[in-house]
């Protein structure tokens, strides 16, 4: 924008003629568009040195514009000298200063005069000077201008502030921002009022509930900071959740947040339990809840379970369209992914570090994750309660994400039975195996035996039979699963894997999609990803599926399935 201006001939006309009576609108013109917005780059941001250099009578209404002068940033804050000047040019206009690592006491001791007409404060990780000591620099200004505030520390545990009674010399009276990472305070520090969010978060949760250990274990001092932020719109409590104690308790109490969009809480899961009982919300509440177990075992790690199915059925009734679950048993990670909304990509191809990616534009989302479960019987566990009591019934896209078969296995035709409504299921990883075996509609008796093997006489793959009856996960026997399901989209699954001792991966898609056929519930859509099927394969494939994609990784012949055969041994 600026450069058109400064290009064309008005602009050149005025340069050439200072008296021009366009001059001073056109002028005042480029100083309000040069003005940075909140997500500036400030690396690349120079307008103003530019402007400055048009000419003498633009320089002046330039150094007489304040605004031009009130960012301070990463870039701009090395040369002590420049930002003496641009302070000067600045006046009393409000300031916008984000101090990164490099940053000395001396360059930040050049700001403390100015703290009290400062709109906007992020100090961010600066190893080189102690945390006490920038609070001591800047604790003893009034602050009264401040509407934004962020403090985010490096060190590797959290480190406690001991200045006073608040964060500066007096109240915060315009504050709506509040982001704090890796630092320690009394809930009592935060103003009330007009904060529209609140962002705390500590890298672990701390091993003690003691108060003079942890300040933020003090639960009463939360509810009051809750109860009377009723402007909040954004949340976000990690791993600083107090524990609830005989002396503290929530007793009921109930915390109405009306305006709030997004709650993140993370913690163990009877802290982040509590908290989220007490919230009363919008239906429509993006939440992203992140549970660790308790530091003493117990079987109740799943309790928020019921607290959020009764979230999402008041006032109003929600009803999801899209579920992701992630079974991670290496990483020890159940995680739900939940939208009202249906991926943007009609054939998404995602992956355990994406799998969250696409619902940032969700009508509503939920995300809930269960960190460090150890014990496969209680994720297991997790995902059918979560299954039962989260709104599913109008559920369209289903995609599972489980890289390692474990015992016992998910009887995942008896957990989605009533989500008549799904059309798309992913698959990703052979630990999914059993959702793929539960597709496949009941045999007719033409059907009982397999087809001939083309993958070798080798039978020494793993195993996976559904007429075990300890694990199960064949569909009811009177209806294919998912009646309305059209696209299958298979990632990362070993085709050597033997369902039913007679039927290998690639045997079991073929039967499904025949069977499928045949019950008059067909397959439109079918993509086989990240794993290598032949030519000869993928052309069966296509004869029967309408739009058959595959990523055309056919491996190296015998030696390829051999080295298939190595990774599962």
């Amino acid at each position: 924008m600026l450069r058109n201006v400064l290009s064309s001939p008005c602009s050149r006309a005025a340069t050439r003629s200072p008296q021009s009576p366009s001059f001073p609108r056109r002028s005042s013109r480029v100083s309000s568009a040069s003005t940075p917005p909140r997500s500036y780059s400030p690396i690349m941001w120079l307008g103003w040195v530019y402007i400055t250099h048009v000419c003498r009578h633009w320089r002046q209404v330039a150094l007489d514009d304040s605004t031009l002068w009130t960012h301070f940033s990463t870039s701009s804050a090395q040369n002590k000298d420049w930002i003496a000047e641009q302070l000067s040019r600045a006046r009393n206009a409000p300031l916008v200063i984000e101090l990164h690592p490099w940053v000395g006491k001396n360059t930040i001791s050049l700001f403390t005069p100015h703290i009290s007409h400062t709109r906007e404060l992020c100090l961010r990780n600066m190893p080189s000077i102690p945390y006490s000591t920038i609070m001591q620099e800047v604790s003893t200004q009034k602050a009264p201008a401040l509407e934004c505030l962020e403090l985010h520390s490096s060190n590797a545990f959290p480190i406690k502030h001991l200045s006073g009674h608040s964060f500066f010399n007096g109240p915060l009276p315009k504050l709506r921002i509040l982001c704090v990472s890796q630092i320690l305070f009394p809930w009592s520090f935060v103003p009330r009022g007009r904060l529209t969010q609140l962002n705390v978060t500590l890298n672990a949760e701390g091993l003690t509930s003691e108060p003079e250990v942890s300040p933020h274990n003090n639960l009463d001092q939360l509810i009051d900071l809750l109860v009377n932020c009723p402007a909040l719109e954004v949340l976000t409590l990690k791993n600083c959740l107090p524990p609830s104690t005989p002396s503290e308790s929530s007793g009921g109490q109930t915390i109405h947040l009306p305006r709030l969009s997004r709650l993140c809480l993370g913690g163990s899961s009877s802290r982040v339990t509590n908290v989220f009982k007490m919230l009363k919300l919008s239906s429509s509440t993006t939440l992203r809840l992140n549970c660790m177990p308790e530091f003493v075992a117990t079987p109740n790690e799943h309790l928020i379970l019921p607290f959020l199915s009764a979230h999402f059925n008041d006032p109003t009734p929600i009803e999801f369209r899209s579920f992701k679950l992630t079974q991670d048993y290496e990483d020890l990670v159940m995680s739900i992914v939940a939208s009202t909304s249906l991926p943007t990509s009609p054939v998404p191809h995602r992956h355990a570090d994406d799998i969250q990616a696409d619902t940032g534009d969700a009508e509503l989302s939920l995300s809930l994750s269960f960190l460090r479960v150890r014990d496969f019987d209680m994720m297991h566990t997790i995902v059918k309660r979560a299954c039962e009591v989260l709104p599913l019934s109008k559920l369209e896209f289903l995609s599972i994400f489980s890289p390692i078969i474990m015992i016992p296995v998910i009887n995942w035709g008896e957990v989605f039975q009533h989500c008549i409504e799904v059309t798309t299921v992913q698959v990703y990883g052979h630990g999914s195996i059993s959702l793929l075996v539960a597709l496949l509609p009941p045999p007719q008796r033409s059907h009982e035996k397999g087809r001939k093997r083309r993958r070798g006489d080798n039978v020494g793959g793993t195993q996976f039979n559904n007429n075990d009856n300890t694990n199960c996960v064949s569909a009811p026997a009177h209806a294919p699963m998912f009646p309305k399901l059209t696209s299958l989209l298979l990632e990362m699954l070993f085709f050597d894997i033997l369902v039913s001792g007679t039927y290998d991966i690639f045997d079991l898609i073929l039967e499904t999609v025949k069977r499928r056929k045949a019950t008059k519930t067909p397959l439109t859509t079918l993509c086989i990803d990240q794993r290598q099927i032949s030519a000869e394969e993928a052309s069966e494939l296509e004869k029967v599926v309408p739009d058959f994609r595959w990523d055309h990784n056919e491996g190296s012949g015998e030696a390829g399935d051999e080295d298939e055969d190595g990774e599962d041994e």
